[in-house]
């Protein structure tokens, strides 16, 4: 009897292994969620591209003196398509808060301005769910919302731990 036992125990534990191993195969088989958003890799000269013509999209604070190229990447590295327009994007989103930062005391029109700005981030492609999380859109809306209290904190921090030179 204990013989039988130990046979079938064994034969249960193989049965097990064999249901875990085919639900693996089948669940990396599936590309249900792996087209929903996917973009394709492409090169430097594409992503430098796509971030200058996002650029020239964008609206930026008086006087902004734009990049002529994309800096600090590897010109040898493959990138993930709109990258060069979430780099753009960090860039707006940088240079908004600090116009906040330098006008909110002295000009009001321009903070008001640079907050209305910042409110745009919510619907672009670089807050989007396929490149953005949730924290870090909670985090812009708490940063805007203490901004528009008269509340530097957010903007300071976030420029400070964030665009750091």
């Amino acid at each position: 009897m204990r013989r039988f036992f130990k046979q079938f125990k064994s034969s249960k534990v193989f049965v097990t292994g064999m249901i875990v191993s085919l639900c693996f195969a089948f669940a990396g088989c599936s590309n249900a969620e792996q087209n929903k958003g996917s973009r394709s890799f492409t090169d430097f000269t594409h992503i430098e591209e796509e971030y200058l013509d996002t650029l020239k999209s964008l609206d930026f604070p008086e006087g902004t003196v734009l990049p002529e190229r994309l800096e600090g990447e590897d010109s040898e590295a493959s990138f993930q398509e709109g990258y060069g327009e979430t780099r753009a994007c960090n860039l707006w989103e940088y240079l908004w808060m600090q116009e906040w930062l330098d006008t909110y005391t002295t000009e009001p029109e321009r903070a008001e301005r640079a907050l209305k700005e910042l409110e745009k981030a919510f619907d672009m492609a670089y807050m989007g769910e396929d490149r953005c999380d949730d924290a870090t859109r909670n985090y812009l809306r708490e940063n805007i919302d203490k901004a528009k209290a008269g509340d530097p904190s957010g903007f300071a921090e976030c420029i400070r731990v964030n665009y750091a030179k």
